[in-house]
């Protein structure tokens, strides 16, 4: 799916436009400068629910997941500011929670130094829930429950289709 597709697909409904002077404040509260083609997208699109069908794989062709929920620079359900100021499941800061996928499992982008830009899938159903944990631990063989989906946002759109196929 390109990108003009899906952020068409994406109901913007009662959101203000993007402004820059919002997406800077933004990125100084999480202490980083977003990815460039991230960035694009946020001032193109506010967030919201995603209309229609937007599927996923993962790496290996299996089917994922689809996007149900966008997040953007708005003040409701769909903030990037409210849900990593008060995330639905565990998470740790070195990972952006940026869409939901049917089930309310994150899709998130790694922010920190060694992964940064990369998309990723939190499998809310296995993570650790009764103490703190950290990406690597998460990342690991022995927890797996932070799973890697592309290696850029724009790798992650382009793999979206509009419906599985039929096997």
């Amino acid at each position: 799916m390109n990108i003009a597709v899906f952020i068409a697909g994406v109901d913007r409904a009662r959101a203000e436009q993007p402004t820059l002077a919002a997406l800077e404040a933004f990125e100084k509260s999480i202490g980083c400068r977003l990815p460039d083609e991230y960035r694009q997208f946020l001032l193109a699109c506010a967030g919201g629910y995603f209309q229609g069908s937007a599927e996923f794989n993962w790496p290996q062709g299996h089917w994922a997941g689809a996007v149900q929920e966008v997040l953007g620079l708005r003040r409701d359900e769909c903030s990037l500011v409210r849900t990593r100021q008060t995330p639905q499941w565990p998470t740790v800061d070195e990972l952006l929670w940026i869409m939901s996928d049917h089930g309310g499992n994150p899709i998130c982008m790694t922010i920190d130094k060694a992964h940064f830009g990369k998309i990723w899938f939190i499998d809310h159903e296995i993570a650790e829930y009764e103490k703190p944990w950290t990406l690597a631990e998460a990342m690991s063989n022995e927890w797996g429950y932070v799973l890697p989906l592309a290696p850029t946002f724009g790798d992650f759109v382009a793999g979206l289709y509009e419906q599985a196929e039929a096997s």
